[in-house]
Parts: C-alpha cells; structure tokens; sequence
C-alpha cells in the first residue's frame, strides 16, 4: 500500500500519534506564540517622570497637568529653576518609574530613547523573515526532525543569552538570532504534526495546532503576571523547551520526508512502531517500494475538499508550501518578474500582497499592543488570545461553506469598523466607565483579523496558477513579514500622537483590505489554473 493508505489503516489519531503530535505541538506552536509576543511585556512601558533632585519636591520640580481627574505629570521634562520661572530642561538625573523590571526601566530607553523598543521588536521580526527563507529549505535537505531539534536547542541558548544581556545592542541581537530560530521550529513542528495524517485528518491536524498557539498567548498573560521581572520571563520562555531535549529518542522523523527522499525502508521501521505501541495489526510490509504520497483510490471517502488550515500568524511561509503539493506544472522555470507582467496577474498579486501585509500589520499591532487599552493590560492580553480560537475554528467552516472571497472580505471589514469605533468611543460618559466596551471593539478587531488571516492562505494557493504559485504566495508571505516588522512602529504614534490614530490606521487599512478582496474571483469549487494563459484568458 501506499504511505496516505499505510497512515489511514494505522488510524490517524491513535494513542501514538496523539502523543507525539501533541510533544511536536507544546514545544513548536504553544512555546512559539511566547516567543513571538513577549515584547508586550518584555518592553513594557510604565509611568515614569524626571527623577526629582534630593531634598525637592515633585511638585515643585516636574511640570504636571490634570487629565480625567488625575494628575499627570511630564515624562521627559523638568524646571530649570521654578524659583526663577517656568522655563524647563530634559530630565538631568533620569526616571523614576511606576513599576520596574523592564527592558526601558533597565536601559532607560524613554523619551528620545523610547523609540529602541518598537526597534528591537522590528529587529525581531526582521530575525523571523530571515528564518522563513532558510528553515524550510534546510528541513526539506537534511530532514525534519533534525532541523527542528536543532532549531530548539539554538533557541534555548540565545533566548537565555538574551535574558542575561547587559544592554539594550546585545539584547536586541540576540532576539534577531532567536527571531530566526523560531522559524526553525515552528515552520518545521507544523510540518511534521500535519505530515503524520492522511489527507482525511490533515484539515483537522492543521486546525488544532492553531488552538496550540492562541493557548500560548494566553498563558502568556499568566507568565507576564506572575513573573514581572523581564529577565525572569525571558528566561523562563527560553528553558521551558528543555523538555525537548530528549525529543531525538522518543519523536521519529517524518515518514512522508523519509518517503520522499527514497528512505521505504526507515518509514516501513516507524510504521510498524506506531503499529505494535496502538497494538494495530497490519502487513509487514506496509510500503510499495514505490512508497507514493499521493492520494489513491484507497483514501477514505467522504467529502475532502482543499486542504483548508487555518494559518498562524507568524508561521504562514514555507511550512505551508511544503503541505500544498502544488509545485510547478511546467517545465519552464518562473520568477518574480512573471508575477506582474500580465495584466490579471499583476492584479491578483498586488491585491493579494495589499491584503497580506495589512494582515500581519493589524494582528501584531493588536496583539503587542494591547497595554495602550484601558483595563488591566494581563487581561487584555488574555483575550487577544482566546478571541484566535473562535476565530480559527469558525473561518475553518465557512470557507466551506461560503467559499473565500466574501469571507475573507466580511472579516477584515469586521475587524477594521471595529477598530474604528474605538475611535468615537470615549472611556467615560456621565460617570458610566465605557472601557469595557472600547475593550470589547478592540477584541472584535483582533477576531476579524485573526480569522481573515486563516484564510488569506489558501485563498492566495487557489488563485495563481500552478507554474508560480509558490513564487506567488512566497511574495505574498515576504509582505506579510514586511508588515510585522512596521508594526512596531505604527504602534509608536500612540506616543507622539493619540492611540486614536494607529487604531484609526489599523481600521482604515483592513477595510480597504477587504473591499479589495472583492476585486478577486471566487475560487471554492473551481479548477485551479495551471499556466499563466489559462488565467488571463478565464
């Protein structure tokens, strides 16, 4: 038999299998959403004001104004002499804070510093760009378990070099190296969770490690909570994959990979494990010699449909390529410059860029961000969180059912009014505390944009054409990452301006981000193109 029918006989979610998908999802998806968004905390920003010189009082040293009843005083400024006048000077002696134990409290990077935060999480993300060129192509040569341990073990030791660093260029160094490593193990850990179900659970297998990843960010809020001090929780995020260390001698490699690379004999062995640990009887062997991956006539009925996975943002590069079987379909190399030189092309590729990068700008603008909102910033952070799994779960169904194109569109929409409306929303009106509902808008967001981006993916796979689909969606995925790296920075104008305005920015975008999505044709039901001609002439 072939390798989908082998798997399909074995059972695909049978005590083994759930063992090992789980140890591949704990270590590669929850561990990586701590990774991916602990600069919310890591580079926390409190209340601060010039330290007051020995014997002053503060009143007297720091100008201070009243907003909503309370009084607030300058961050970045102080009296020259308020004996004299009201003339005043930076703040000579530095910060005192309202809370310590973050990377700006350690390296005072406030006022003409304070920008270093938003630049080391660019850094950051820049690390994650350069991972998803590399990883992907490094697990597809030297195999998938061996990368992602690899991967692991790097990470481990760069995220607690992280957590001793002395200063602010160290650090930031060591999160670009660590930004990289996380490519390493989430790309290759989706890969291989998915790799091991036939095309009947893969869908489901795809879905779950998503649920994996919102639960990280949630208890995220719980570490940050319990653990205030930054280095305490870098370094706990860091050691906690200590757990894989002995992953090599409990987790196979990919039997697909093994298949693939000709290695029958090596996937037969793993089968046959997976066989005797579920007390499974099956032939001996298994495999055809020819050890095919594709599906057969002896894939399980019922209906299949495209393999639709909802996509993790920060993880949605090559270890969605290598589940798309859809290489090219033409002997005739095609580039970059094939994209754009057709008129109906170029189109689908700019929109689908557009939509790509407005995806990863608006979800890690939300989701590092979610301190600037009122209420408890833990909280906050929570439920950014749990709205991913409703937001997952429903976008997994109604691609199904209503297809891509007015999905996608009604959830970046969704996401950008409500984004928008926090806007008109004040934090208080005749003494009734509105923030709840600011709070609940800013989450409606966060769920539009989390479930849109589960779409984007395979709406981008379905709609260029086989001879340059992977060129299409690797271009759309770079943009993507060009997003997360100025999310940072779009954040940054709630401090020279008004959190009114990257919440309006944020808004803006997704709605034209989903209205463009209508200039798309529908693509659920139809024959995917295989050349460049075939869609310019449907």
């Amino acid at each position: 038999m072939e390798l989908d029918e082998a798997l399909f006989f074995l059972g695909d979610f049978g005590l083994y299998q759930t063992i090992i998908y789980v140890l591949i999802c704990v270590s590669g998806q929850f561990t990586q959403a701590w990774h991916m968004l602990s600069m919310a905390f890591l580079g926390g920003l409190p209340e601060h004001h010039c330290k007051v010189p020995e014997g002053l009082h503060l009143n007297y040293s720091v100008p201070s104004s009243l907003v909503d009843g309370r009084v607030v005083y300058s961050q970045c400024s102080m009296y020259k002499n308020v004996s004299i006048d009201n003339s005043t000077v930076p703040c000579e002696d530095g910060w005192e804070y309202s809370f310590q134990s973050t990377i700006v409290t350690e390296w005072d990077l406030v006022c003409n510093k304070s920008a270093l935060v938003e630049t080391s999480e660019s850094v950051f993300m820049a690390g994650v760009m350069v991972g998803s060129l590399v990883f992907g192509q490094l697990s597809d040569h030297f195999g998938r378990l061996r990368i992602w341990l690899v991967s692991i073990w790097l990470q481990i030791v760069f995220g607690v070099g992280a957590a001793f660093a002395q200063d602010y260029y160290s650090f930031t160094i060591l999160r670009f190296i660590t930004g990289a490593l996380e490519q390493g193990v989430d790309i290759v850990s989706y890969v291989m969770a998915t790799e091991m179900f036939s095309p009947a659970r893969r869908s489901f297998a795809g879905v779950l490690t998503t649920l994996f990843w919102a639960s990280g960010i949630m208890s995220l809020a719980l570490l940050a909570y319990l653990l205030p001090n930054w280095r305490h929780l870098q370094l706990l995020i860091s050691l906690f994959n200590v757990i894989a260390l002995p992953y090599w001698w409990v987790i196979p490699e990919s039997s697909r990979w093994l298949v693939s690379r000709g290695r029958i004999s090596e996937a037969e062995e793993i089968l046959q494990k997976v066989a005797r640990f579920n007390n499974k009887a099956v032939p001996s062997p298994m495999l055809v010699s020819g050890g095919g991956t594709g599906k057969t006539e002896f894939d399980p009925p019922g209906p299949q449909g495209p393999d639709v996975t909802p996509i993790i943002p920060g993880s949605t590069d090559e270890k969605d390529l290598h589940m798309s079987g859809s290489s090219g379909a033409s002997t005739e190399r095609k580039n970059i410059l094939d994209l754009f030189r057709t008129p109906r092309l170029r189109k689908f590729t700019l929109i689908m860029m557009f939509v790509w990068w407005v995806n990863s700008l608006v979800y890690y603008g939300l989701s590092l961000n979610t301190d600037i909102l009122a209420g408890d910033k833990y909280v906050n952070f929570f439920i950014s969180g749990a709205v991913e799994i409703p937001a997952y779960i429903i976008s997994s169904f109604v691609v199904h059912r209503w297809g891509r194109r007015l999905p996608l569109c009604i959830f970046h929409v969704v996401g950008g009014v409500s984004c928008a409306l926090t806007i008109a929303i004040p934090t208080s009106a005749n003494g009734v505390d509105l923030s709840p509902l600011v709070v609940t808008l800013a989450m409606l967001g966060k769920f539009g944009i989390a479930a849109s981006y589960a779409i984007v993916f395979l709406y981008a796979t379905e709609l260029f054409p086989t001879v340059v689909r992977n060129v299409g969606v690797g271009v759309s995925s770079f943009s993507s990452r060009v997003g997360g790296i100025i999310a940072p920075f779009a954040m940054y104008l709630e401090r020279v301006s008004s959190i009114h305005v990257p919440l309006a920015l944020f808004g803006a975008l997704s709605i034209l981000a989903g209205l463009a999505a209508l200039l798309l044709p529908e693509t659920k039901g139809r024959k995917m193109t295989q050349t460049i001609g075939e869609l310019e002439d449907n």
